[in-house]
């Protein structure tokens, strides 16, 4: 059948529009690499030390919510208790103390109830000011969230999540993860941002825990790292994938066969694995690259912050991807 040429010009000039709208889109939604710097310096050394005492960590709280909150997304605190007890032969158990620590949550809503969570610890170890560990992961996540906020409705639910208490136990995610199974949410993917900031293009500024990922990976700190469990072989994959597409700083993923190895389960992606979600962690390694891993020399001017601008670009793909996969066909 023939096509009038009226109704050809019309099919041309819709595609064209539809082309121009998503272009136009792609340059709304982009990183601000001042934001992503304004962020650490705040976290880091405005407010440092910022969980050393009771006020300066109501101001990383504040200050988390805020930023969050300009973002577009409403985000609101998260208290749990974690109890110290004392039991003894008689079986009694006695508390001693009551500790009360604090996440911080955001919900981008989506079209169906599966949801995809992007989380960064803000505690720091006291001395530590704590730039790469992990104002750099936190600063991403506010950043992920204005992108998100300007993407149209997703399939998934998007959860932000800021979590307490990662350096002593894991207490904030393994709150969080035990508590979304309680519920029985359907969790496609857990990303955990920790430490994604500290980059070198020297020789042998990257070290490995097993001496075979030289020969492999090479030996320059030029990468952003990607750990997954076997079990994620395909989702690994597919981030790769995605991340690669969208972001010109180089990503290795790094398979973890050994669960309990501490380069593989040392962040707040270990509690979704406990409880059998599949997770991911993004690092730069932490001390197996960066000299400052714990330090009081974690500082915000040792950061790559062109380098964190394409992780931010390249997770935010990454979550765009898997948001994609689970669509009906």
């Amino acid at each position: 059948m023939k096509i009038p040429t009226i109704t050809y010009r019309f099919i041309f000039g819709l595609a064209a529009l539809f082309v121009f709208a998503g272009l136009l889109h792609a340059q709304q939604v982009t990183p601000d690499k001042d934001r992503i710097i304004r962020a650490v310096r705040f976290l880091s050394e405005e407010n440092f030390p910022r969980v050393a005492t009771h006020a300066n960590k109501e101001k990383t709280i504040d200050y988390i919510i805020g930023a969050i909150t300009t973002a577009g997304l409403e985000a609101t605190r998260n208290d749990f208790a974690i109890k110290q007890v004392l039991g003894d032969d008689d079986g009694v158990a006695i508390e001693l103390q009551r500790f009360t620590y604090t996440n911080v949550h955001a919900l981008k809503k989506g079209k169906t109830d599966k949801r995809i969570i992007i989380g960064a610890h803000y505690d720091i170890l006291d001395h530590s000011p704590g730039a790469d560990d992990n104002a750099s992961g936190v600063a991403v996540l506010i950043e992920l969230a204005h992108m998100l906020k300007a993407t149209p409705e997703l399939n998934c639910d998007i959860e932000l999540a800021s979590y307490d208490m990662e350096e002593v136990g894991l207490w904030g995610s393994r709150f969080h993860a035990r508590k979304l199974r309680q519920q029985d949410v359907d969790v496609v993917c857990m990303l955990s941002l920790d430490m994604v900031g500290y980059y070198s293009d020297a020789e042998n500024s990257q070290r490995y825990p097993v001496s075979r990922m030289r020969q492999l990976y090479g030996t320059r700190g030029d990468f952003l790292a990607m750990v997954g469990r076997p079990a994620d072989a395909k989702l690994m994959t597919d981030a790769q994938k995605a991340f690669r597409e969208g972001s010109t700083l180089r990503i290795e993923s790094f398979p973890a066969p050994n669960l309990l190895n501490p380069l593989f389960a040392r962040s707040d992606h270990a509690p979704f694995w406990w409880e059998d979600y599949p997770a991911l962690f993004f690092t730069d390694t932490a001390d197996y690259r960066t000299p400052y891993y714990h330090k009081t020399t974690d500082t915000w001017d040792t950061l790559d912050y062109d380098r964190m601008v394409q992780a931010t670009i390249g997770l935010y793909h990454i979550i765009l991807a898997i948001d994609a996969g689970t669509q009906s066909p």
